[in-house]
């Protein structure tokens, strides 16, 4: 019980501290490499089987957590070093600021907390006169939460969603890169590789074809997490659905930057292309060392001339920060994909989940592409379906408070 109460502390405490240096593979969101691992090394050793991680989650052990948390609260307020704050605009992330833009339209009080004159991710709101705190998304204490406390893990969810019946990559999660490495002997290559325990595409190794760049690939996500996942290599954009009590209420699609071939241009000229007429909202592609590495494994280069109409990607990464895209194609969606997502929503029983899945047309039937979900995020960013760059915005927040109606 000490060891789950000490994860919570530092969950809150870890975060905070300045980012001073930068990664190539950790991105725009870098994390500090060592205290990322061991944190996830002690969440998997807290949780072999899952079964005592499920025990955090459990209502009455939660009320136990809180309560054995209190006198480190107390102590922190009687110095000083921990309050509550009213000001919006100290909202951690867009994630938290669309769920009090909401709370303030619905006449519900919240607050950020404020540790160490820093503010983490954990706010309090005030629903029929009672005080309740969380982390960034409110979720009433009489949801059921036992999953969220594995479903970031990805060689569970993994399992759990062949499971039931349930599209995903083929792949094996391992600690020994020359057990990885027998995936050769399962898949075609392009193959894939990330931590078992990551976001954001930290230390992701995509578009991978020789066991070469696979056992590099390997070394850099095992800097976050000791075990790995390696997996083919899905055809198509990222995207995200989110699954609010029962509904799927948002597929966005998240694109990496690209650029499409003319027949006489050098990638290099196209990357420059692309930067002039992008979005006004999207990031310049500002070619790295991780850019060029990319290109190799494709066999490309900066100097190299795409044929007319071939769309290639620039990066691994996903998103307008790093001169990608975001649309919501929530209309376009093939009926059948909402009905897996759901099925996987309905499976794990959490009340907010957000599924990224690759495929490569949304608007075809699943059963005809090769596709599959990589991943469950507990803690998802919905504000990415209030903000798309393309297509009608959903406002997801409004779902997320729906959850506390009587």
């Amino acid at each position: 019980m000490m060891a789950l109460l000490y994860i919570k502390i530092l969950s809150i405490i870890v975060p905070m501290k300045k980012k001073r240096t930068t990664c190539l593979y950790c991105g725009n969101n870098p994390v500090n490499h060592k205290i990322h691992f061991v944190l996830k090394l002690l969440d998997m050793f807290l949780s072999p089987t899952g079964k005592l991680n499920d025990l955090s989650q459990n209502k009455y052990m939660r009320k136990l957590l809180d309560l054995s948390i209190k006198p480190v609260e107390w102590t922190l307020a009687l110095l000083h070093l921990y309050r509550f704050h009213n000001d919006i605009d100290r909202s951690v992330s867009d994630r938290s600021r669309v769920i009090w833009e909401e709370a303030q339209r619905r006449g519900i009080e919240m607050e950020g907390l404020e540790i160490f004159g820093r503010t983490p991710e954990q706010y309090r709101a005030k629903v029929n006169g009672k005080w309740h705190y969380f982390e960034s998304l409110p979720i009433p204490p009489h949801f059921d939460t036992g999953s969220y406390s594995w479903m970031d893990d990805k060689g569970r969810l993994r399992s759990f969603l062949e499971k039931h019946k349930i599209p995903v990559a083929t792949g094996v999660s391992t600690s020994s890169v020359d057990s990885a490495l027998k995936i050769f002997d399962m898949a075609e290559p392009p193959f894939s590789i990330k931590p078992q325990l990551g976001s954001r595409g930290r230390h992701t190794t995509t578009h991978i074809y020789t066991k070469k760049e696979f056992a590099e690939a390997f070394r850099i996500a095992q800097q976050l997490c000791y075990f790995v996942i390696a997996e083919e290599h899905l055809i198509g954009s990222v995207y995200r659905g989110t699954y609010v009590n029962g509904e799927v209420v948002g597929i966005l699609r998240g694109d990496p930057p690209r650029v499409t071939g003319d027949g006489k241009s050098t990638i290099k000229q196209l990357i420059e292309m692309k930067n002039k007429k992008k979005h006004p909202k999207v990031k310049d592609v500002v070619v790295t060392d991780h850019h060029l590495r990319f290109l190799k494994r494709q066999k490309l280069a900066l100097s190299s001339i795409l044929p007319k109409g071939k769309t290639i990607d620039l990066l691994e990464k996903i998103g307008i920060s790093y001169g990608g895209f975001a649309v919501e194609d929530t209309d376009k969606t093939h009926p059948r994909i909402f009905k897996y997502i759901k099925k996987a929503g309905d499976a794990l029983g959490a009340p907010i989940v957000g599924f990224d899945f690759i495929i490569e047309d949304i608007t075809v039937d699943p059963a005809t592409q090769r596709w599959g979900i990589i991943e469950a995020n507990s803690l998802p960013f919905i504000d990415l379906h209030h903000f798309p760059l393309e297509g009608e915005p959903i406002n997801v927040a409004a779902k997320v408070w729906g959850l506390w109606k009587k």
